[in-house]
């Protein structure tokens, strides 16, 4: 990937490109299905924006219209992995030693966002909390445990 923009990397970026550190570059470029997600990242000016608009490729239920957990748990883990990259500086993509995903009620066809939190980065470990949100409600959460 010649631009560290997410556009590059098979994600779609409404406003800007969104200028990501070679980790992050590297995180989204070499994960296989991150192109198949379509993820969104959309700089704001305080933080970046995690998004993901519904597909028919992303049903989980054809009857509802909702989003499959498979994909619900793929997002989080991604953004969780993307933030803690960019918001810690790390030099090389973190790993995923433990994840525990709850889904709270169905993410129905729409556009969800991921909204990671950095709950402790200790020198071993580092455990992040992501919630994902269809409009202002939280369908389901996330954490991660990743090591150093």
């Amino acid at each position: 990937m010649g631009n560290p923009g997410a556009q590059g990397a098979g994600n779609d970026c409404k406003d800007k490109v969104v200028l990501l550190s070679p980790v992050q570059a590297q995180l989204l470029e070499k994960t296989p299905f991150v192109g198949f997600l379509g993820i969104e990242l959309i700089d704001s000016v305080e933080e970046l924006i995690y998004q993901l608009t519904f597909r028919d490729q992303h049903i989980g239920n054809p009857l509802l219209r909702t989003f499959h957990g498979g994909i619900l748990a793929s997002f989080g883990e991604i953004s969780a992995a993307l933030h803690v990259t960019g918001v810690l500086g790390l030099e090389r993509e973190p790993h995923c030693e433990s994840m525990t995903f709850d889904y709270l009620r169905p993410a129905f066809a729409g556009t969800i966002r991921a909204v990671p939190r950095i709950i402790r980065s200790g020198k071993r470990f580092i455990v992040v909390s992501v919630g994902i949100y269809l409009d202002q409600t939280l369908v389901s959460m996330g954490r991660f445990i990743y090591s150093r």
